[in-house]
């Protein structure tokens, strides 16, 4: 649902100031959502059992839970960390506290409170709905966390020639930056598609991902009110300065993923397995999420990653398989099948992108033009994910910005076939990289590539638009009328913004770039139908940026109202340029640059909303430049 926060800011001061390091390793955050229950976990420097306090908003009944700490031995940093960065005296373990509160009712806002020792941390959290009710997630890709990210620039290529610049602010800057707009638009969910650390295996990578994600107060903690579900990448399975990829030390090092993470349980046989996949059904999705750094033979065309042993080669770990005959492969069959009767869409969530011209687009080798840890394996799932009508499927790998078609047939249970496209991203902008096409990859799928596809736009020497930025996907669901239900999705970015008064891009502002997908699906008993429309009624403006002219064009599949009204950053209507009546077919509408009253509006950037009928809303951004 999405969220609508009743906070009396006065009751929460006192836990917005508050600073924990003495008591608190790790501050509260959610894990494994349900209807009846939350999880709630922290880390504590000392092994003193802390409480967990929760009640429901409004109401006057507290129940306070009692925590037993466990040492977290697989978060103990390494000798490597040790000797290098603390001279011997490296932090000693920390201690996991781990409190199911269960009983709660579904869809329902919970105030709670964490004492640990002498500290006081106060946050507040929604139970998953039952039934369907409109939900809004966030996912992104490849954050690649670590202490060394403050002051690195990523490399920035640019689109109009064969050279390399370096991007506006700091890896750290960009994710931060990029976590406060998701934080802002309040999620139910937040799916991280892997490589949430820069190494697995380094506890310092961890710290630095933990100290984004959490904070003392509550009120600024995105992980203490909006669980964080999570895909391990290959990231998550490198130890680093130790082992690399090799076994035991890659183990050691998703071991560490494992310890921090708690989600639904998959009920594979191999204990060890248990949080790499799951699946979770939140209101009218299912979510899906899979392990698929490993697959058997090693070496093979099968393989996402040559150095990596998993649980089927000889002296490998416990990375699942993923290809036919494997475990996963049954266990997301039997999830695909329930989702396709049971929800009105079906997302999946994993690391390595399939369709992707970056650099892991490359077939599986260690040629030129081949790659170890290639993505090309996984489409051996496509078959699978179209059987069962996926609507989306969401990974990274790549760290850049990539929409793929991939279109076939939908079987329904009765073995009938209706044409069916699946949806595949590559949202891996997280706060990492910000890369660019390899030469000689091939994507035939590809249908929006932003370094492609969104020019940058300069005015003096000033990025003003346009471009490769760190940013996420958002979906929003909602239901449109009566067993009609809509998911929207949207590509994000976090635009830097200049400032004149230091010299800096020192702000930011939340943007969206022109590929809205919108996914239309009802239900008739447990058959799942869906009517796909990419964009939906409307396309780009053109010419865009412009300086006298443009104009918009929109497609209308049946006869409509229609509206056309142009806004500018802060929401302000300037002018509504169309209102009326309009057949279906292909239709033009021109905007000059002037409000209503015929005042030349200001240079920079403007939006324009179309709506048609009852519900169905579109945007898209122009930018007006200076008149010659």
């Amino acid at each position: 649902m999405l969220r609508i926060f009743h906070i009396q800011l006065v009751t929460w001061v006192f836990s917005a100031i508050l600073i924990a390091q003495d008591d608190f390793r790790v501050f509260p955050y959610l894990q494994h959502p349900a209807p009846d229950a939350m999880s709630v976990l922290w880390f504590s420097e000392h092994p003193v059992p802390g409480s967990c306090t929760y009640w429901k908003e409004g109401s006057h009944l507290r129940i306070t839970l009692p925590s037993d700490p466990i040492p977290a031995e697989a978060i103990r940093y390494s000798d490597w960390e040790d000797t290098i960065y603390f001279e011997g005296d490296a932090p000693s373990i920390p201690y996991l506290h781990s409190i199911r509160i269960e009983n709660l009712d579904p869809g329902t806002i919970y105030e709670y409170i964490i004492t640990q020792g002498t500290t006081v941390f106060r946050s507040d959290f929604r139970t998953a709905p039952e039934g369907d009710v409109p939900i809004r997630f966030i996912a992104y890709a490849d954050a690649e966390t670590e202490p060394e990210s403050t002051g690195n620039f990523a490399s920035w290529a640019d689109p109009l020639k064969d050279s390399v610049r370096y991007y506006l602010v700091d890896q750290t800057t960009g994710y931060r930056n990029n976590l406060a707009v998701i934080r802002s638009r309040e999620p139910d969910l937040v799916f991280i598609a892997g490589d949430l650390v820069e190494s697995g295996g380094e506890q310092r990578d961890w710290d630095e991902f933990w100290r984004h994600n959490t904070n003392p107060s509550g009120l600024l903690s995105l992980a203490g009110r909006v669980p964080l579900m999570a895909a391990p990448g290959n990231h998550e399975y490198y130890e680093g300065h130790m082992d690399g990829y090799a076994q035991p030390g890659s183990e050691r090092a998703v071991k560490r993923f494992l310890t921090y993470f708690e989600f639904p349980p998959n009920h594979s046989p191999n204990p060890e397995q248990q949080d790499r996949y799951y699946s979770l059904r939140y209101g009218p999705v299912t979510c899906i999420v899979l392990d698929l750094c490993n697959n058997s033979p090693n070496g093979s065309d099968w393989d996402t990653n040559f150095r990596l042993l998993g649980e089927n080669d000889t002296l490998g770990g416990n990375a699942p398989d993923f290809g036919p005959g494997s475990i996963q492969y049954g266990w997301l069959e039997e999830r695909l099948a329930a989702s396709q009767a049971n929800s009105y869409f079906t997302f999946v969530f994993f690391h390595h992108a399939p369709y992707s011209s970056g650099p892991h687009g490359y077939p599986p080798g260690e040629d030129i033009h081949q790659d170890y840890q290639s993505g090309v394996p996984v489409r051996m799932l496509t078959p699978l994910f179209m059987k069962y009508g996926v609507d989306a499927v969401i990974s990274g790998h790549d760290e850049m910005w990539e929409r793929s078609e991939v279109p076939g047939l939908e079987m329904d249970p009765d073995g009938e076939g209706k044409e069916h496209t699946i949806h595949f991203y590559d949202v891996g902008m997280g706060g990492d990289g910000l890369r660019g096409p390899y030469e000689g990859t091939d994507n035939p799928f590809q249908r929006f590539l932003v370094h492609r596809d969104v020019p940058e736009i300069w005015q003096d020497g000033i990025l003003v638009d346009g471009g490769k930025h760190y940013g996420h996907l958002e979906v929003n669901i909602f239901q449109v009328d009566g067993d009609t239900w809509q998911a929207v999705l949207e590509p994000v970015y976090v635009f830097p913004k200049f400032s004149e008064q230091d010299s800096t891009y020192a702000a930011y502002e939340r943007r969206v770039y022109d590929d809205r997908i919108i996914l239309t699906g009802s239900s008739g008993g447990t058959v799942h139908q869906k009517d796909l429309t990419p964009n939906m009624l409307l396309s780009a403006c053109y010419p865009n940026p412009f300086s006298e002219k443009t104009f918009i064009e929109y497609v209308l599949r049946l006869q409509t109202d229609v509206r056309i009204g142009i806004h500018d950053l802060q929401g302000r209507l300037v002018r509504v340029i169309e209102e009326g009546f309009r057949e279906e077919g292909v239709h033009h509408s021109a905007w000059d640059g002037r409000d209503g009253t015929g005042r030349q509006m200001s240079p920079g950037v403007y939006y324009y909303r179309l709506e048609t009928g009852p519900g169905t809303i579109m945007t898209g951004r122009m930018v007006l430049l200076r008149q010659r």
